[in-house]
């Protein structure tokens, strides 16, 4: 019968140590003449010793190396990951760069299986494994659990084990970590000294650099973070080592390193990313890169995977207003407030989604009252970094500008050149009709409000009640072509022309706030009196139907369009 090749190192470990034993009996058994007993004994534990360091490394030389690259090779092509574990099994002897090697590669798979206690506890013996036998009994001693806070004298045992092992990384982490519960500025100091010495001994680490790059995100040691991020990066790079990319995606983004961001976790399956944070990553950095579309079809990925994920909604959402999917994020903010947990756990997200609902009924509903309810849930503190603030705006658009202009004044003590709070005061002194004290101020403000379309807007809705309506066209076509898509804007505009009896001109302002907004009930109206003055009654007919259609319940329509019957 033919013996199995990969059988053959371990037969003939079998046979060296055999003989190893029997030579050693047969000493002891038979002493050679003059030879005495305790010189027989040591002979024969020498020989016995010999062997087995022979025996090991033949062990080490003919079956666990060739074991460790038949598991690294079955690791890069991809193979289960707890068969490659079962196939690596244990070195004999944990002493030596081979069985260093093959912890190493125990600790990794015992990571990607979600074992990550595990995976930390072998990659110590790892460490461990590249001291000499008694060193290693001594510093292993270190990493028994310290309760509390750590004595002067356990400090100094920690500084004496790193003298006698200086290479080891694991050693002067564990150092930083005690001097950390000190809490004491010299002791803090010291600490990051003994984590920066780490970093280059802990390269192949992973458990070890995410500790490290966390505790610089978390105590603003951006440079130590750094260091480890790239390390992680480049050597632990593999989808299958689960550690902390959200995070570290995270501190990309708020430094506005996109691009890294991006190519951190795209290469992530969607198997691999069991927290919201790695699909936040890739939605933000393509958001602010430009790729919108591309950002959208993750969300929705994600959202496939993390249905109950609030934050994931909330980034749906805003995808869904760059995109002007308006409907969409209606709907998404509808979703996601089903997320939100009840009680006390939830109370901070129902704050967030109250004031994000409150835009969206300002802004894209145009219904200040309801957006004025949704924001008295929220916090003073909490409404928003909007500039003016949000409560502000919705109190001009209410028409309560006495108390709005009162408080912009109060805003304009401290900061007196904000464009955006002059510009407000404008706007609530022509909603106090104050047209005569409104052209002045406007004429008084600097070159930085006249390139805002909101200023020549005021300026021609002044001059049009002031009686000047050639000045005030030129004024509200000016705001036009700074801004073609305001609604607001090309409704004055075609009022500004019609006052000229340029209806033409006036048909084409509305006519482009069709393009703003197809449904919209003022300009349907007023393109059918432009119809209407151009003898074009068919057509003013059709145009007040079509506001009909959208807006049944609008009596202006319903009187214009009874009139022309009559007609």
């Amino acid at each position: 019968m033919l013996i199995h090749r990969a059988w053959v190192p371990r037969i003939l470990l079998i046979l060296l140590m055999t003989a190893a034993a029997v030579t050693g009996v047969g000493l002891l058994t038979a002493l050679p003449e003059g030879l005495s007993f305790p010189s027989a004994l040591a002979l024969t534990l020498g020989i016995m010793g010999l062997g087995a360091w022979l025996g090991i490394a033949a062990r080490s030389r003919w079956v666990d190396r060739p074991r460790l690259i038949r598991a690294e090779c079955r690791w890069a092509q991809g193979d289960p990951t707890y068969d490659i574990l079962g196939a690596l099994g244990t070195p004999v002897w944990n002493r030596g760069e081979t069985s260093y090697q093959m912890l190493l590669l125990k600790s990794t798979l015992h990571l990607a299986l979600g074992q990550r206690d595990r995976a930390w506890l072998v990659a110590l013996e790892a460490q461990l494994a590249r001291l000499p036998l008694w060193k290693s009994l001594l510093v292993s001693r270190a990493f028994q659990k310290v309760p509390g806070i750590p004595g002067d004298q356990r400090l100094a045992w920690g500084q004496r084990l790193m003298r006698l092992a200086p290479e080891m990384g694991r050693l002067r982490h564990l150092q930083g970590i005690l001097l950390l519960r000190v809490a004491e500025p010299a002791a803090l100091h010291q600490a990051w000294i003994h984590f920066e010495a780490a970093l280059p001994r802990s390269w192949d680490d992973p458990l070890l650099l995410e500790d490290l790059m966390l505790a610089g995100l978390q105590h603003g040691k951006e440079d130590v973070a750094e260091r480890a991020l790239t390390i992680l990066m480049s050597r632990h790079g593999d989808p299958r080592i689960p550690w902390d990319r959200g995070a570290a995606a995270m501190h990309l983004l708020r430094n506005a390193r996109h691009a890294e961001a991006l190519a951190l976790v795209q290469a992530l399956p969607p198997d691999c990313r069991p927290h919201p944070l790695h699909w936040l990553a890739e939605t933000v950095s393509r958001r602010q890169l430009g790729d919108r579309d591309g950002a959208w079809r993750v969300i929705e990925t994600a959202l496939q995977h993390l249905p109950t994920a609030f934050r994931l909604w909330m980034e749906r959402y805003q995808i869904a207003l760059e995109l002007h999917r308006d409907a969409d994020a209606l709907q998404t903010l509808e979703r996601a407030w089903l997320t939100i947990p009840e009680g006390e756990e939830g109370h901070s997200l129902r704050q967030e989604w109250h004031l994000r609902r409150a835009e969206f009924a300002f802004w894209w509903e145009d219904r200040p009252a309801f957006a004025r309810e949704l924001l008295d849930e929220v916090p003073p503190e909490l409404q928003g970094d909007h500039h003016p603030p949000l409560r502000l705006q919705i109190q001009v658009a209410e028409g309560d500008y006495e108390a709005a202009y009162t408080e912009v004044l109060a805003l304009l003590k401290r900061q007196p050149e904000d464009v955006d709070l002059l510009l407000l005061q404008a706007d609530c002194l022509a909603g106090m009709t104050a047209w005569e004290a409104l052209l002045p101020y406007l004429d008084g403000l600097g070159e930085a409000c006249r390139e805002r379309p909101t200023y020549w807007h005021l300026r021609g809705l002044c001059r049009a009640h002031q009686g000047e309506p050639l000045p005030a066209r030129q004024d509200l076509e000016r705001a036009v072509r700074m801004d073609p898509h305001d609604l607001r804007f090309l409704l004055d505009a075609g009022h500004a022309c019609a006052e000229l009896s340029d209806w033409d001109r006036a048909e084409s302002h509305w006519r482009q706030a069709l393009q703003v907004d197809a449904q919209a009930e003022e300009a349907l109206i007023h393109l059918a009196d432009a119809r209407r003055e151009l003898e074009d009654l068919d057509g003013a007919r059709r145009y007040l139907r079509e506001c009909l259609l959208h807006h049944p319940e609008s009596v202006e329509a319903q009187n214009r369009l009874a009139e022309l019957e009559a007609n």
